[in-house]
């Protein structure tokens, strides 16, 4: 079995999670902190570079002794390997977990995945292994129904928070009525170039600074990964005038946008004019559209210096993602 998820608490009328969406609060004792390192890193893989390397989560580890300040966090782990009475956090998960699940927990599945168990919208973890090889042969196993779990989360708590009731439904409008496509748009965004005859839209916004743009020609020019790359590479002079895409870190690849036969790109975009110099991390979907008969090009990008870029940018997907051809 890949995983499940039960619930280790039955009451009801719980208050949302606390927490940034890009943070796990792992609760461990020292001698058990460098596996269960060891471990979490091996799960948790996804990275940003912007063009230094951020990955999508950040483990922040606290003593057991800070458990009752920090049960109600949006996502918790709490661990444990060393089986000595002396390890607190040993006996923190005697306490925390039922007789029959520590049990089982020790025998064989070492992981336990449970939702709402102290808070509304949380991911509440379990690790309670008798050695460091039992939790590490669950790894390739577990890897990417551990992630899906953690990405559904911050896919439903940063929804509820960029798309609530102040998004720009007047731009929403208006791009729905000149070009026949729909985008939800947060509030603070603002067109930066649209004209009835284009078929190019600039979004954009500031604090940080963050740009969509969308393209559209006709005919399907998907087909040709040549043609793809050529697309990709071309696009942000020919559109933004004022930037490029550097090679460091650039990658392709198919993937499906809407159900839709689509190519994925990311990598790294600089200023052209290097007086001015700002970059940062970009990603691209370029997908065909069969009933409009037309080949779509979405990109993103973002600059925030000095500052976590990678819980921006996966908000920016997010957005994307809600782009959708009227038929």
């Amino acid at each position: 079995m890949v995983g499940f998820i039960i619930q280790l608490s039955g009451c009801s009328q719980k208050r949302e999670a606390l927490g940034a969406g890009n943070e796990i609060r792992v609760i461990c004792s020292n001698i058990d902190k460098p596996f269960i390192i060891k471990y979490l890193t091996s799960i948790f893989i996804d990275t940003l570079y912007s063009p230094e390397p951020e990955p999508f989560y950040y483990l922040k580890f606290s003593d057991p002794s800070t458990y009752k300040d920090l049960k109600d966090q949006a996502q918790v782990i709490v661990a444990a390997i060393d089986r000595d009475s002396r390890n607190s956090g040993y006996n923190l998960i005697k306490r925390i977990l039922p007789e029959n699940q520590f049990i089982e927990t020790e025998t064989g599945d070492p992981v336990i995945l449970a939702k709402n168990v102290h808070a509304d919208k949380q991911l509440f973890m379990v690790i309670n292994a008798r050695t460091k090889e039992q939790l590490y042969s669950t790894i390739e196993d577990k890897r990417d129904y551990i992630r899906k779990q953690f990405h559904d989360l911050f896919i439903d708590r940063q929804s509820r928070y960029i798309f609530g009731d102040d998004r720009n439904k007047k731009l929403e409008d208006s791009l729905n009525t000149e070009y026949g496509w729909t985008l939800k748009i947060p509030w603070g965004w603002q067109s930066i170039k649209k004209t009835p005859d284009s078929s190019f839209v600039w979004l954009g916004r500031e604090l940080p600074f963050q740009w969509i743009g969308i393209s559209w020609d006709e005919g399907n020019q998907v087909n040709d990964e040549l043609r793809v790359g050529e697309n990709i590479w071309a696009w942000p002079a020919s559109h933004y005038e004022s930037i490029r895409f550097n090679d460091y870190h650039f990658s392709i690849e198919k993937t499906t946008f809407k159900d839709n036969n689509a190519w994925r790109a990311k990598g790294i975009w600089e200023t052209i004019d290097l007086k001015d110099s700002k970059g940062g991390p970009f990603q691209s979907y370029i997908f065909y559209d069969k009933k409009k008969d037309r080949t779509y090009h979405i990109n993103y990008l973002i600059h925030f210096p000095g500052n976590d870029k990678s819980i921006f940018m996966r908000q920016l997907d997010l957005i994307v993602k809600t782009f959708s051809v009227l038929h």
